[in-house]
């Protein structure tokens, strides 16, 4: 095993679901002219006209309403009525909302989890006109990545992450193999998408620590869902 590895799988115990940072309250209803600011330029590709970059434009913000309480995630666009998020941002979700780089906010209609992997699909009326390019791979070994998400359910930020290697999921108690990592993971930061310095997602992050570990969901798993190969559960809110 080499040295950045074993350094994550030996704090994996340590890593917590970066998800939710359940709210006291509801947050309030949106501006109609509201705009997200992003902290920083994209670490991958160039930007866009309107000064955001496309990972940038993917990646929505999760908003949640529990049974008991309110909880904000990360996500990102799969299609033109499809989002990709964690199990966990939307577990006993009674209601869920996304919103989009540029302040337009969606409710989702339905949402349906693996029962595996921490993730979850969203399922929205026909309201996107981009959507991320992804693959099923794994990176290479000290591969420079990018999350984009909203931590603490608040900036739109692009963090820089390194692949430092697979380990086993302790977080769910899956055992399952996920990819490790070498990054900045806020709660609010689940869901987020990973990026390739190609723009491409090559993961969905779901946990962090304290010490700059992460963790995040292969495409593998993704794709199986995708194809059939495991079956998609309804959620069903615990309320």
């Amino acid at each position: 095993m080499n040295g950045p590895r074993a350094a994550l799988v030996g704090a994996a115990v340590t890593l917590t679901a970066a998800a939710c940072g359940v709210l006291p309250s509801p947050p309030p209803p949106l501006q109609t002219d509201f705009v997200p600011q992003a902290s920083a330029p994209s670490a991958t590709v160039s930007g866009t006209a309107d000064g955001f970059s496309a990972e940038e434009h993917v990646s929505v913000r999760v908003r949640v309403t529990k049974c008991d309480g309110w909880a904000t995630g990360s996500g990102w666009v799969l299609s033109e009525n499809q989002v990709i998020t964690n199990r966990h941002v939307v577990a006993d979700g009674t209601e869920i909302e996304v919103t989009t780089y540029d302040g337009r906010d969606y409710v989702v209609a339905t949402a349906q989890i693996a029962p595996v992997a921490d993730l979850a699909l969203l399922t929205l009326d026909p309201v996107f006109t981009e959507w991320a390019p992804w693959e099923s791979r794994e990176p290479g070994m000290q591969e420079q990545l990018s999350i984009v998400g909203y931590p603490e359910g608040q900036q739109l930020t692009t963090t820089p992450a390194v692949y430092v290697g697979d380990t086993a999921d302790t977080v769910e108690s899956t055992g399952e193999a996920v990819q490790g990592l070498r990054a900045v993971v806020k709660h609010g930061n689940s869901g987020s998408p990973l990026f390739d310095a190609s723009g491409t997602v090559v993961g969905t992050v779901y946990a962090g620590d304290e010490v700059g570990g992460g963790l995040a969901w292969s495409n593998t798993y993704l794709d199986d869902l995708l194809t059939g190969a495991t079956q998609w559960q309804p959620l069903t809110p615990g309320c």
